[in-house]
């Protein structure tokens, strides 16, 4: 039976209906979902460093993707561009969202271990002294408390208490009425031993889940960060003249904005546009030269006239 269930939900429980599983239906998380194993393999070599705000990073890229998707029909004729990246700008930064959602909620604090052994302590002593009247008036068979030995360290008072649970749930029939014990302390321990036991599963397991989060979010930014970047190269080439790409799809670096003429290719290189166009330029001598006036076309020696 599954921990903190309500009395009812308890008294109903093995009959009728369980609990199903909770479905999470968010775009963030389905966008994780399609893009795992792509995240996962990503190898650690082309790590992008997160020297960046993530929260600010996404809702950029988020922000900007009306204004990008308006120029998507461009973009697919420009020649070198990574199309997989573009089109998949808003997955990827979903799929981040998530990764970095998933790492803040690994970082977290489990439940304060210390308080939880120190009730489940106490549920224990309660329950070893009443298995041990028990036992004395014949109505729990001695052998059956031999297991038992009082060890310390949050598992060992965790499942202890577990067993004592089971131990009085199964002699039930023989000793309810015998005992102070009732019935929905008996499950209250079990539900007790059982955080326990999470709890220290948790505590032990917490730096490796931890660094696994970690690594799965700087997987997850460094796709997002190389889509956006070639997304805004692309902004850039189609946006030249106009000169407003930096607004359109602005640096995920705060203050330290790229500008269109310092942008370094990521995969292959990057078509770049036309020189504008020079005009000439005429200098007009400030004194006569060969009698000619200053603006005036300058007689060449030797010309036909």
């Amino acid at each position: 039976m599954p921990a903190n269930l309500s009395p009812q939900h308890k008294a109903a429980w093995g009959g009728v209906t369980q609990p199903t599983a909770f479905e999470d239906r968010s775009a963030f998380s389905a966008a994780y979902e399609r893009r795992l194993q792509e995240i996962r393999s990503v190898p650690d070599e082309e790590l992008i460093p997160l020297n960046i705000d993530v929260h600010n990073a996404i809702t950029t890229v988020l922000g900007s993707l009306p204004e990008i998707q308006a120029l998507h029909e461009a973009m697919t004729e420009l020649p070198g561009l990574d199309q997989a990246r573009v089109t998949g700008l808003e997955d990827y930064a979903q799929a981040a969202a998530e990764a970095h959602s998933r790492y803040v909620t690994a970082t977290l604090p489990p439940e304060d271990i210390v308080p939880l052994k120190d009730e489940a302590m106490g549920l224990r002593e309660t329950f070893r002294s009443d298995a041990t009247a028990l036992a004395n008036r014949g109505l729990i068979e001695r052998e059956r408390l031999a297991p038992f030995k009082g060890l310390v360290g949050y598992k060992n008072v965790g499942f202890d208490l577990i067993d004592w649970a089971n131990l009085m749930r199964d002699c039930w029939s023989v000793i309810q009425g015998k005992t102070a014990l009732s019935a929905s302390e008996i499950q209250q321990a079990k539900d007790v031993g059982e955080r326990l036991v999470r709890a220290a599963g948790l505590r032990e397991q917490a730096p490796a889940v931890v660094a696994d989060a970690a690594h799965v979010r700087q997987q997850a930014m460094t796709l997002l960060i190389l889509a956006y970047d070639e997304t805004r190269r692309a902004v850039g080439y189609l946006r030249w003249h106009p000169d407003d790409a930096a607004t359109i799809a602005p640096s995920l670096y705060g203050g330290r904005t790229r500008h269109r003429d310092d942008a370094q290719p990521v995969t292959s290189p990057e078509p770049q546009p036309p020189p504008d166009p020079v005009p000439p330029v005429v200098t007009s001598p400030a004194t006569p030269v060969n009698g000619t006036a200053p603006g005036m076309p300058v007689a060449i020696p030797g010309a036909a006239a």
